[in-house]
Order: structure tokens, then C-alpha cells, then sequence
């Protein structure tokens, strides 16, 4: 009997981004020709704190 569990080939998995940052959107580039559903707070590009991220270097200022 074989376990299909952990098979990411079937199309029937849905992928659900949260966040339109760089990451997100980097995610859902990788990802095609999959389609997925991207939720993000605020219109793509704007929203995101990529640009404060550098680099993904967190700091407390």
C-alpha cells in the first residue's frame, strides 16, 4: 500500500500566498504554471515592507 500523503504533484492542491511583498509574489512565480490565490492587505506593490527589509537583516530601531 503506498501513501500518497506527501504527494505535491496532485492537481488538486489548492496554495493559498498571504502577503504580496517580495517573498509572496517570488513564491507565486516559482509556483507556475500552478495557479494560486494571493491575499494581501493592500494593492500589490504597495502594502509590502520589502524595501524595509534589507535583506531579511531585522533591526529595532
Amino acid at each position: 500500500m503506498t501513501n500518497n500523503i506527501h504527494n505535491l504533484t496532485r492537481s488538486t492542491d489548492e496554495i493559498v500566498i498571504v502577503g504580496g511583498g517580495l517573498a509572496g509574489l517570488f513564491c507565486a512565480l516559482k509556483l507556475a504554471p500552478r495557479p494560486v490565490t494571493l491575499i494581501s492587505a493592500a494593492p500589490l506593490g504597495l502594502g509590502a515592507s520589502s524595501a524595509w527589509a534589507q535583506g531579511g537583516i531585522a533591526a529595532a530601531v
